[in-house]
């Protein structure tokens, strides 16, 4: 099927106004793309941040009243309606966004990332039992494997994490890393603050074999550091730089001695000060991509004396 698609600019004040009049014309649909490179990252709880400028992109059914449409978007001021552009949106177009986001990579030879309705290759059935299969939908970057900081993890989990290990995921997402970790093996507890995370964490450890108890998800209301003190072998958080150093002394509490903690979403030149909050971990070289850093590190019986604030 194809679409009618209508396309404008806006920014975070203006949106609510355009997002209405788009609705109240017949819009089935509409998506926010930056107009801009200025990436949204995860946010604080409650935040639901934009971009600066937003290109705004409404679908209509092609039989659409377009006097009527064009009626309706009169009431904006016209300097929002500048750059207005219509265009037709086939089926084909949506699969190739979809694509964008779509990951099939092998990890460190043991662990097949790919989109739940792929094929498997004979490639893939070559490599033998030892490979584990990890199927999710293509959907935003930090829930795919498609974007660097997941990537980094999802290799280092594929190389290091080993049968048995007590895992936790803490800001889970789609669960993709503690997925992965309790396909090898691992008894994972897997934490977010977003419902729809902890939903989709479910529904993807579910449909990839896993059983309730090989991958418990919780709520961060529901997480209760004390009850986990010194109990995971392996500590993994791709979040941001900010809740990184925050959460420096819940993870190092609840780090067994020698547990590794790994921890990616921070830039190359945030490095520094995150490896500084965590004075019971001793990290190696980061691992860079994109700009974007992975730090693994153990967790040591007694605060590194080498850190100035340890």
């Amino acid at each position: 099927m194809s679409w009618l698609q209508i396309e404008l600019l806006a920014n975070p004040e203006t949106l609510p106004e355009v997002e209405q009049a788009l609705t109240a014309c017949g819009a089935v649909s509409i998506t926010l793309v930056s107009d801009v490179h200025e990436p949204v990252l995860e946010p604080n709880p409650g935040e639901t941040p934009l971009w600066s400028s937003v290109r705004v992109q409404a679908l209509y059914p092609l039989d659409v009243d377009m006097a009527e449409v064009r009626q309706g978007l009169a009431k904006l001021p016209s300097q929002w309606l500048a750059e207005l552009e219509i265009s037709f949106v086939g089926v084909e177009d949506w699969q190739n966004a979809l694509r964008t986001h779509t990951v099939d990579h092998l990890f460190a030879g043991r662990l097949w990332l790919l989109p739940k309705d792929a094929d498997v290759a004979p490639s893939k059935v070559a490599l033998g039992k030892n490979v584990v299969e990890l199927r999710l939908d293509p959907g935003l970057a930090f829930g795919s494997g498609s974007h660097p900081t997941t990537r980094l993890c999802l290799e280092w989990i594929a190389r290091h994490v080993n049968a048995g290990d007590r895992v936790l995921d803490f800001g889970c997402g789609s669960g993709v890393l503690g997925i992965a970790a309790a396909l090898l093996g691992a008894a994972v507890v897997a934490v977010d603050h977003d419902q729809q995370a902890i939903v989709a964490t479910g529904e993807n450890a579910a449909y990839n074999g896993l059983k309730a108890g090989e991958v418990v998800v919780l709520s961060t209301d529901d997480w209760r550091p004390d009850a986990h003190a010194a109990s995971f072998d392996v500590i993994v958080a791709n979040i941001l730089a900010a809740p990184l150093k925050s959460l420096a002394l819940t993870f190092e509490q609840v780090a067994a001695p020698n547990a590794a903690i790994v921890l990616s979403g921070v830039l190359s030149e945030q490095v520094g000060e995150v490896i500084a909050c965590y004075a019971r971990t001793d990290f190696g070289p980061a691992e860079i991509e994109d700009g974007w850093a992975c730090l693994s590190g153990k967790r040591q019986l007694a605060p590194m004396s080498t850190r100035p604030d340890a």
